[in-house]
């Protein structure tokens, strides 16, 4: 899969300097031994000595990428990555640059009085995107906050991933309290996500920065229905959990698929990126969600690829109220 499914944390730490085959993959292993969630389970002598056995005839930096991707491998968390630096360039550049389809949010207004959004993934590393992405959230939910509802729908049924950031800043004006959405690292230490303002926090450090003002919704107190599908992963995982455990909100669908872990980024001298998981999910109780491939139990079980099956299932709902 591509890294746009999987970065969550725009954190770059930097190994700078140019380095040789040798510490080039020492460094990797280095940061790979400090920061993976699973660092107590890895036999780290033996990674190290099999890594350094298939590097005597590396020449260049590039010739050591395979070693480190293989390296990777025995972490066993299923969501590390390597990115060489040309594809972490492309990473930077505007959807529109790329020549991509921008993934703005759908909306519209179901059976006259059930506001309906997606919360699609958005894969690159560029502000102006976020900006964007974020922008065209808040006026969609300001038109559709303007009539007179019963119900929110947030569609996270094809949202398999990608910049947790934006995603977390668009369903903030929803979430009824702070420190909904979080992760335990390696140390057993918890942090959770907020905002201050633009900033994106994570613990007490700022990840990300988004210059789109907060709204506030006439209309947050109504039911909230949260759709999910097997599909839905990583940070469309996070996005669903931020509302596991709020009275007014309901997860509708089929268990998402299990790719609950958060990462971190580290720059390498090259401009390569090494993703690392650096945490597991834990939601605003501090309930950890551990296990690769469970991903979220819904409240309410809906085996459908169609929309209309969903609603039907709320209007069954919100008529027994």
């Amino acid at each position: 899969m591509s890294i746009s499914v999987f970065i969550f944390l725009a954190t770059f730490q930097t190994v700078s300097g140019q380095n040789s085959p040798k510490k080039y993959l020492e460094d990797a292993i280095s940061l790979m031994k400090l920061n993976s969630v699973n660092k107590a389970a890895v036999d780290w002598t033996k990674l190290y000595d099999e890594a350094m056995s298939s590097i005597q005839d590396k020449k260049n930096n590039k010739d050591v990428y395979s070693i480190i991707i293989k390296s990777l491998d025995a972490l066993d968390d299923h969501h590390s990555g390597f990115y060489p630096p040309e594809i972490v360039s492309a990473y930077m550049k505007t959807y529109r640059e790329s020549g991509l389809q921008f993934p703005y949010p759908k909306d519209s207004l179901l059976n006259g009085n059930i506001g309906y959004i997606t919360v699609p993934a958005i894969g690159n590393l560029n502000q102006d995107d976020w900006n964007l992405y974020v922008g065209d959230f808040y006026n969609k939910l300001k038109a559709l906050d303007s009539k007179e509802l019963r119900a929110w729908v947030i569609d996270v049924r094809e949202n398999d991933g990608g910049m947790f950031s934006p995603m977390y800043k668009a369903i903030q004006p929803f979430l009824d309290r702070k420190k909904v959405i979080g992760s335990k690292d390696n140390g057993g230490i918890i942090s959770y996500y907020k905002t201050s303002k633009n900033n994106i926090l994570f613990a007490n450090t700022v990840i990300a920065k988004i210059d789109v003002p907060m709204i506030t919704l006439s209309s947050k107190k109504i039911p909230i229905y949260i759709l999910v599908s097997k599909k839905t992963a990583s940070s469309g995982e996070f996005v669903t959990a931020a509302f596991v455990g709020q009275k007014n909100a309901t997860i509708i669908g089929v268990n998402t698929q299990g790719l609950t872990s958060d990462n971190s980024e580290f720059r390498l001298s090259d401009g390569a990126i090494l993703k690392l998981t650096t945490g597991i999910l834990v939601d605003r109780e501090r309930k950890e969600y551990s296990q690769i491939g469970k991903g979220i139990t819904p409240d309410i079980e809906v085996i459908s690829t169609k929309l209309k099956d969903y609603i039907s299932k709320i209007e069954q709902i919100e008529s027994t109220k």
